[in-house]
């Protein structure tokens, strides 16, 4: 049920990608150049110490911890495409659009290749405020995406590590339960 066809009337063809057509475009899996590499690598080792300072206790049956630090070791797993939008600040129109931009071309992309438990991490170092970058968050992806009838297949966050950032996740898969894997032995 997509709520916003009431709006869109008939619509009889899913929306097409075409690298000349505006706003789609084909992003790059990951930066080339070498200072967003560095801000890529800052993020991601402050994400793997957020993972070690969860305390978890390996005596007691699993916990809440325990599962905090497993469902975002999941997450950090999933990414698989990442961008870093090095001068952005919020605030201005062309830093809105521009990472409105990024932000729906990550969907697009996200969605037409439909791997289960891919991501796409936007890094965001200049920005100013991480409250307006979760207000952003809300109005210009999560609630679109509800309305599009989308918002049970993507996981949408924005958090900091060091830098804001937006995490978009297709279709996060639960946690396997080793119980129900076969063992092989038929």
């Amino acid at each position: 049920d997509c709520p916003a066809f009431d709006f869109l009337g008939h619509v009889t063809s899913e929306i097409e990608f075409h690298e000349s057509s505006s706003p789609w475009r084909r992003l790059q899996e990951a930066p080339e150049e070498e200072e967003d590499r560095t801000v890529l690598a800052s993020f991601l080792d402050q994400s793997q110490q957020a993972l070690l300072d969860i305390p978890v206790n390996e005596k007691t049956e699993d916990d809440d911890l325990d599962m905090q630090f497993v469902e975002e070791g999941r997450r950090i797993l999933a990414l698989s495409r990442f961008h870093v939008l090095r001068d952005n600040q919020g605030g201005s129109v062309e830093n809105v659009d521009a990472l409105f931009t990024t932000c729906w071309n990550e969907v697009m992309h996200l969605n037409t290749q439909a791997e289960e438990h891919t991501g796409s991490l936007i890094i965001l170092p200049q920005y100013t405020s991480l409250s307006d970058l979760r207000r952003f968050t809300d109005m210009n992806v999560l609630q679109p995406l509800e309305w599009l009838g989308l918002g049970n297949d993507f996981e949408v966050a924005s958090f900091e590590r060091g830098s804001p950032a937006i995490r978009l996740i297709y279709k996060l898969s639960g946690i396997p339960d080793p119980s129900e894997q076969e063992t092989g032995d038929d």
